[in-house]
């Protein structure tokens, strides 16, 4: 159900010091996108919470709730944010690959 993973994707903003180690190349304030993967539990790219002294949730109904950064995966690229606040976001439940079969119909990001 599409409208229902897309219903569990949620906004990120973060503000990185000006003298973070990351700063220069990739900016002081970083944009994108997150999926709420457990209640209060946000997976996103990593690079975008990396050295983050404030993350910021804003939610498809105009809320923002405030964040904390829970750490990233150089292997994978991808990172944790726990949020301080109540989402009310229904979870994206995760699937397996390995479960999957010809017919079955997935979404896949890239």
């Amino acid at each position: 159900d599409l409208d229902r993973a897309l219903a569990s994707v949620v906004g990120l903003h973060a503000i990185i010091p000006p003298d973070a180690f990351s700063a220069e190349t990739l900016g002081t304030e970083r944009a994108g996108n997150g999926v709420v993967i457990d209640h209060g539990l946000v997976l996103t790219i990593g690079y975008l919470i990396t050295e983050a002294e404030s993350v910021w949730l804003h939610l498809g109904d105009g809320r923002v709730v405030e964040g904390h950064a829970l750490g990233f995966d150089s292997e994978t690229g991808f990172g944790l944010v726990q949020a301080l606040g109540e989402l009310d976001v229904e979870p994206l439940p995760l699937g397996s690959s390995a479960e999957t079969r010809i017919g079955d119909r997935v979404v896949v990001g890239g």
